[in-house]
């Protein structure tokens, strides 16, 4: 499922720790992403999550990933999250990955 690579790809590239604030480099207006779409990101996001982040901060997966999926419907299309892939990760991904995670620690 594309969805899940997406999702593995925001967390795994990024390692849930040793990350370096950056700033995005272009606005675009918010959008609304499908709430299906949302719903399956927030359950990968939050399995992902738990298994990556220290068990001391594995209650924060639902606010890391609501973060996440909220920044990215600020800076993204719809048409352009489907695109993401571990491959091919916009810079918009990182900053959002890094500001979400400067937010919970």
């Amino acid at each position: 499922m594309k969805l899940s690579k997406l999702v593995m790809s925001l967390l795994s590239s990024s390692s849930l720790g040793l990350l370096s604030l950056s700033i995005f480099a272009q606005e675009t207006p918010a959008a609304t992403y499908p709430p299906e779409a949302i719903a399956v990101f927030m359950q990968e996001c939050q399995t992902k999550f738990a298994a990556q982040a220290p068990p001391v901060f594995s209650d924060r997966g639902d606010r890391y990933c609501t973060c996440l999926i909220n920044r990215l419907q600020e800076k993204m299309s719809y048409e352009q999250f489907q695109q993401i892939t571990p491959d091919n990760e916009p810079p918009e991904v990182k900053a959002a990955t890094n500001e979400c995670i400067g937010a919970l620690f």
